[in-house]
Formats: C-alpha cells, sequence, structure tokens
C-alpha cells in the first residue's frame, strides 16, 4: 500500500520510494520542460483522486501541494488513475501520479519530473502487529524486502 496513517496493530517497511511527476498535455507550455518546480503547476487546474477513492495518492499530493502553499484548482475528481490520465490527456487539466504509473502510455500525456527532493511517494509492506505471520507469508515477505529497490 501507499504511505497512509496505520492503525497501532499494523507494521511497515518501506518497499520502494519513487518519484512523482506531473501530467500535462503534449501542448501544454510545460510538456517541453526537462523538469520543473512544483510552483509551475500553481495556477494550473488540476485533475485529482477523489477523496473518497481510497488512495493514499490523494492526500499525499495535497500535502505535498500545501507544502509549497499551493491550493489546487481542482476541475475533475476521479477514482481511478487511468482516468486520471485519461482526462489529462483530454486536456482537462494537469495532475501528479507516481513515475511508475508512466508504463500506462498515452500519446498524448507528457511526464516531467518534478524537482523538489520531497516529491516522491512510497510503497509499504504491511503486515498484522498482533498476529504471527504464518510461513507463507514470512517467505513471501522476505522475498518482496529482498526485491526491494531501497
Amino acid at each position: 500500500m501507499r504511505n497512509t496513517p496505520l492503525p497501532s496493530d499494523l507494521q511497515h517497511r518501506v518497499l520502494l520510494r519513487e518519484p512523482l511527476c506531473a501530467l500535462v498535455h503534449w501542448a501544454h507550455p510545460l510538456a517541453d520542460a526537462e523538469s520543473i518546480s512544483i510552483q509551475a503547476l500553481a495556477n494550473e487546474p488540476f485533475v485529482f483522486f477523489d477523496p473518497q477513492g481510497g488512495t493514499a495518492l490523494y492526500s499525499e499530493t495535497l500535502a505535498l501541494l500545501h507544502r509549497y502553499q499551493i491550493k489546487p484548482f481542482i476541475t475533475q475528481e476521479v477514482g481511478e488513475a487511468m482516468t486520471i490520465l485519461g482526462l489529462v490527456a483530454t486536456g482537462l487539466g494537469v495532475s501528479i501520479l507516481p513515475a511508475s504509473f508512466r508504463r500506462a502510455r498515452l500519446a498524448d500525456v507528457v511526464w516531467v519530473p518534478l524537482q523538489e527532493s520531497d516529491a516522491i511517494s512510497e510503497v509499504w509492506l504491511v503486515w498484522s502487529a498482533v498476529r504471527e505471520p504464518s510461513a507463507q507469508m514470512r517467505n513471501m515477505m522476505q522475498l518482496m524486502l529482498r526485491s526491494a529497490e531501497i
């Protein structure tokens, strides 16, 4: 899961830290930039996750924007990352997603790295702190932790 506040009966380890990128339409003025400061998005219309969508990316992205005193003008809130990509591809607005979402390629969307060092997203391995994991669970956890990029 993505980083989010956990109840005390759960533990976690970071499996992956990945950069966040701005998504813009290919004709957007920022599309040719090698990288941008998040401040470049301050006055842009945003396509955002729905706050009720159950993803930590909503609060994570909002917190990042707020750290840089950006109050986003949200034109659309949706539940799926693919819908965000599609709406950015139509030119409805810009968005911010983890770099791993680049695998979903759309010709009209350009991914622009953000320059801020805190523009990252974490993926966590989460397990119960109160229940002993099964042998299969321990094996899976070891495999995941061994292959983690951290």
